[in-house]
């Protein structure tokens, strides 16, 4: 059968059955394992046990339950609390400070965690009723949570970008380096939106009242909460890029720092350590399902001629660099709308990989890019799992309706950043090549 025939039923089943909500690792596997009985025969079956084992024994993934393991201490530990309240008591009395506040916050959050839900959870939580209580706009309130809370998957240390520098071979270390240049940049590009904005309508954001501002005393004071969690982020990932450590090596001491980090603050117990275990097994747990079932996926679909398929296209059309380029970002753009950017990662990465050296496309580069671009997917409907988990923990004034409202300059802003990325690349490869040339 023609591999454009397959492609058709294979994608088009993939997506008929997500949009009939079945879980996304469910769909992958089964689909991989239908496919593969229908084309080689039953006997075949054990390409997806063996390539399953092959993903199982490459050593880097294991950074990645470390680096949950890190983030959820550090969150249990109140470190959130702590930086919401240096960020309260220091640029509180700004127009739009809070909210200000709120995305440094999320941004310093983002490079504890590697993920979009903690600093989304956390902010949601704390921030929410706080910047509502001074009369913040609903959806400046919410939409300045929302869009510092995906910056997760883009800051170091990224799980996304840990396993696309493991299926792509490249330097987890580099696109580090990388992601935090794109990471800063658009979490810049939040904050001057969020000024600019409260400036000229002074009633989305007004400052705190004078008489809750804090003295110099209390600014300063509040710093000692702090101190320690950006010392061991900092170590962490100043030993990746030094070269001192392996991610995976600055992952365990990463994960110890935080215990004692925890000890230190008096906040270190068994309940903790039972839920930190519950919490870490089960993300890493949903993160394994999707990457075995999309990396079986991508197998079959490489094996049955996806690469020849990509190379007939490239050639019978001859697709232009910039052509390329922008079709890989839409198609990663529109699958962030259905389904999570760890599976847009499996799927697409095999077929992309043969494409790399054709166009002379930079690996760090473009995986940078793919942080960058599939963060959106967090906030744009219909899948959009940050929309439905800042819901949750809004109060009930606040509907989809304005949740939806909310994030719509947000989204604008980030494709901004991925435009800038785009256009100057160096705003991504100036700190790679500082650090590894």
């Amino acid at each position: 059968m023609d591999i454009g025939i397959i492609s058709i039923l294979l994608f088009g089943s993939m997506f008929f059955l997500l949009a009939m909500g079945l879980p996304v690792a469910f769909v992958l596997g089964g689909l991989a394992t239908v496919f593969t009985a229908v084309f080689w025969g039953p006997e075949s079956l054990f390409i997806i046990v063996a390539r399953t084992f092959a993903m199982m024994q490459t050593t880097t993934l294991v950074a990645a339950p470390l680096f949950v393991l890190m983030a959820t201490v550090l969150e249990r530990s109140g470190v959130a609390e702590d930086l919401f309240e240096v960020m309260y008591r220091w640029i509180g009395s700004i127009k739009g400070g809070l909210a200000v506040g709120t995305v440094l916050a999320c941004t310093l959050i983002a490079a504890m965690s590697g993920i979009a839900s903690t600093g989304v959870v956390m902010m949601g939580v704390m921030a929410l009723p706080a910047m509502l209580k001074r009369g913040y706009d609903k959806r400046m309130a919410t939409g300045c949570i929302l869009a510092g809370g995906v910056l997760g998957p883009l800051i170091p240390p990224s799980i996304g970008l840990v396993l696309y520098g493991t299926i792509a071979k490249v330097s987890i270390g580099e696109l580090f380096a990388g992601g935090m240049g794109a990471g800063l940049l658009c979490s810049s590009l939040i904050i001057l939106y969020i000024l600019l904005r409260c400036h000229f309508q002074p009633d989305m954001g007004p400052a705190i009242p004078y008489e809750e501002r804090s003295d110099w005393g209390a600014k300063f004071a509040s710093l000692k909460g702090v101190i320690l969690p950006l010392l061991l982020i900092t170590s962490v990932l100043g030993s990746i890029y030094s070269g001192m450590a392996t991610p995976t090596e600055a992952a365990a001491v990463g994960a110890l720092g935080a215990f004692v980090c925890s000890a230190l603050h008096r906040r270190l117990d068994w309940k903790l350590i039972a839920d930190v275990a519950r919490t870490t097994i089960r993300v890493q747990g949903f993160i394994m399902w999707i990457l075995f079932s999309a990396q079986a996926f991508a197998a079959v679909y490489m094996g049955l001629g996806a690469a020849t398929l990509v190379t007939r296209l490239v050639e019978t059309y001859e697709i232009g660099w910039w052509t390329m380029l922008i079709s890989i970002q839409v198609v990663w753009f529109l699958l962030g709308c259905v389904i999570d950017a760890w599976s847009i990662l499996m799927i697409t990465l095999p077929i992309l990989m043969p494409l790399i050296p054709v166009y002379g496309f930079d690996p760090v580069w473009l995986g940078v890019l793919y942080a960058v671009n599939t963060q959106t997917g967090y906030l744009t409907p219909p899948f959009g799992a940050m929309l439905f988990m800042i819901k949750g923990i809004a109060p009930k004034s606040i509907t989809m309706k304005d949740i939806y409202n909310s994030i719509t300059p947000f989204v604008i802003t980030q494709l901004v950043c991925l435009a800038l990325c785009i256009v100057f690349p160096s705003v991504v490869t100036w700190l790679p090549r500082l650090l590894f040339k």
